[in-house]
């Protein structure tokens, strides 16, 4: 296969706006991400108030992981052969029951550290036959020709909706309290799951009957088998373990960053964390124009290198801590960069993936797909805190960020198949 492909068509994102099926699934999406911006404040707070025990927290969140990691993997192969369709709304409604149970729960005192685990776990396992099912959906609505500026513009939206809500979130918990905050995450799993259900999609080869056991293990096998089968899914498998792994230390490290590196308060936090979404909503606008222009190993090869390179700038801030204007500068001009780069990285990696993966296989290998980028973030902040006992803020930083400018600048130098 070519390195680049050349199509006479030319697209834009108005065609997108034309794909009425495809824009029912970024409404619901919208829906949903708005939701989960407010839950995210709402349900950290929540945690904390109920157990008042850090390391409850870390549990919850750790519970929040691991069906992304053990279930997903064998959720795929369930759910090809399923009415995908079915599967998300059934998944969105259970979802907002629970979410919303949750709330109520809380309302009248009801709220437990064991409810809230179990929580956690029940919509994390739900949501993990959901991923794979939305992924194997995707090439039903929309052509093949339409993925990048879909998935851009799918990704824009998200981040100014994540932004709405993270910015109404605080307002609402203020005046309403968490439990309000936690029955609008609710009442958005009911909104995307009446969307969902106008989805019009028709769907082959689904399966006649109950799967048996030994039919599941069959199907199982054959996506392990056509994902060891083809080198190219595969090194998009490791390309986003690395991408995830990569980036670890600065969603983990990012307060003691700004203090012990920067020298700054919870302000520059907040432009910090302003920077990186501006970033990213900017890198997904403008990543099927680079697509177009450039080579996908060229955009892999560059905008982790890229990443790499930001990390490593960080540590500057400790010769800057005496002049305020130029950390601020510094700070947020590094983050939008690594922002935009991880936009551009993630867009780059969904569209490459799904143009490679044969439809039948999407949610088997998706599911695993999905699963070991999740994995990488538990692992890798293991491996941080680890680092964080032996080494400083700065020299993690600078290491992890050389680590990945090497591994990014190897795939414009040794032929690793991407397409």
């Amino acid at each position: 296969m070519k390195d680049r492909e050349h199509t006479t068509e030319k697209v834009g994102y108005r065609d997108i706006l034309k794909q009425t099926e495809y824009l029912k699934i970024i409404l619901a999406g919208l829906i949903n991400r708005f939701g989960d911006s407010i839950d995210a404040i709402a349900f950290t707070w929540l945690v904390y108030a109920i157990t008042g025990n850090a390391a409850w927290s870390a549990l919850v969140f750790a519970a929040n992981q691991l069906p992304s990691v053990l279930v997903q993997p064998f959720a795929g192969a369930l759910v090809e052969g399923m009415d995908k369709k079915k599967l998300m709304v059934i998944t969105d409604i259970v979802r907002g029951i629970t979410t919303s149970g949750l709330a109520i729960l809380y309302l009248v005192g009801g709220v437990d550290p064991w409810i809230l685990l179990t929580f956690t776990l029940i919509n994390s396992t739900v949501e993990a036959f959901r991923l794979p099912a939305a992924l194997a959906v995707m090439p039903l609505i929309l052509e093949e020709k339409y993925y990048a500026y879909g998935t851009s513009l799918s990704s824009t939206l998200s981040t100014i909706v994540q932004l709405l809500g993270l910015g109404v979130a605080g307002v609402i918990i203020s005046a309403f309290g968490i439990g309000t905050a936690i029955a609008i995450d609710g009442i958005s799993f009911f909104g995307s799951a009446l969307i969902l259900s106008l989805l019009r999609l028709r769907e082959t080869n689904l399966r006649k009957g109950s799967l048996r056991a030994k039919e599941y293990i069959e199907t199982l096998k054959d996506g392990l088998h056509y994902l060891k089968d083809q080198p190219v899914i595969r090194n998009f498998c490791l390309l986003s373990v690395l991408i995830n792994a990569a980036i670890t230390p600065l969603n983990s490290l990012q307060s003691p960053l700004i203090q012990e590196v920067m020298g700054q308060g919870s302000a520059l936090l907040s432009a910090f964390s302003l920077a990186i979404t501006a970033g990213m909503g900017i890198g997904s606008f403008v990543y099927p124009f680079i697509s177009s222009k450039c080579a996908v190993r060229m955009q892999f090869s560059v905008t982790g290198t890229l990443v790499g390179a930001g990390l490593c700038c960080y540590t500057l801030g400790v010769r800057l801590q005496s002049n305020i204007v130029l950390i601020y500068a510094l700070t947020i001009i590094i983050t939008f960069v690594i922002g935009m780069s991880c936009s551009i990285l993630v867009s780059a990696l969904s569209v490459q993936f799904m143009k490679t993966v044969q439809q039948e296989y999407l949610a088997r290998v998706g599911s695993i797909f999905n699963a070991g980028a999740s994995a990488a973030t538990p692992a890798a902040s293991l491996a941080v805190s680890a680092l964080a006992a032996f080494c400083s803020v700065s020299q993690i930083f600078i290491c992890s960020g050389a680590i990945c400018v090497i591994i990014f600048l190897m795939l414009s130098l040794i032929k690793v198949r991407l397409e």
